[in-house]
């Protein structure tokens, strides 16, 4: 998807996501960043650094299903180069029709990013249990977009998306007074 406006994502060295083979379709594509969309939303933008204007929207898979796994293929783990399970996150490339009423995922190519070294590669699964146009759950979405809309972002369990953003998964949030409810939206 190309940006319909000029703007120049400021970023750091450490900001940036490393795909030596590029994705599907893109393998010229190396090097991406994430950046908040506007208004900010439980999604972000993965955005090219090595082509001007063209960005995707990513989110987690939580919001997809409630039971996502896989194995890495020893390729893939080479490249990533993760040596604990816990420094790997995995993010959905989504397709958002009609104005927001239709978002679907492609969990048959996810992307594996290890946050420490911030690689990353896109794998090909070839199992036929994930499909490509894999409808997002709507209410575990829409929960987490009201709390992001409230100004309340910290009622969502930190996503993989975050953790790949900042390296951690749930952010720093002020301690609750005793007497004080909070409603956790889990998204990974």
């Amino acid at each position: 998807m190309n940006q319909q406006n000029d703007e120049k994502c400021e970023h750091t060295e450490g900001d940036v996501l490393t795909f030596p083979k590029g994705l599907v379709g893109l393998p010229e594509l190396r090097r991406w960043i994430l950046v908040d969309m506007e208004p900010t939303l439980p999604m972000k933008w993965l955005v090219s650094l090595d082509k001007e204007g063209f960005r995707v929207p990513i989110t987690d898979p939580g919001f997809f299903t409630e039971t996502y796994s896989f194995e890495i293929d020893e390729g893939s783990q080479k490249i990533v180069q993760a040596g604990d399970v816990e420094d790997i996150v995995v993010m959905i490339i989504s397709t958002v029709e009609d104005g927001g009423q239709r978002i679907t995922g492609n969990l048959s190519a996810p992307l594996i990013v290890n946050v420490k070294n911030r690689n990353g590669v896109q794998c090909i699964l070839e199992s036929d249990v994930y499909g490509m146009r894999h409808e997002i759950d709507t209410l575990r979405f829409g929960e987490a977009c009201q709390a992001y809309a409230s100004g309340h972002p910290e009622n969502v369990v930190g996503t993989a998306v975050d953790k790949a953003m900042s390296g951690q998964y749930d952010q720093e949030t002020e301690p609750l007074e005793p007497d004080q409810e909070v409603e956790l939206v889990d998204a990974r």
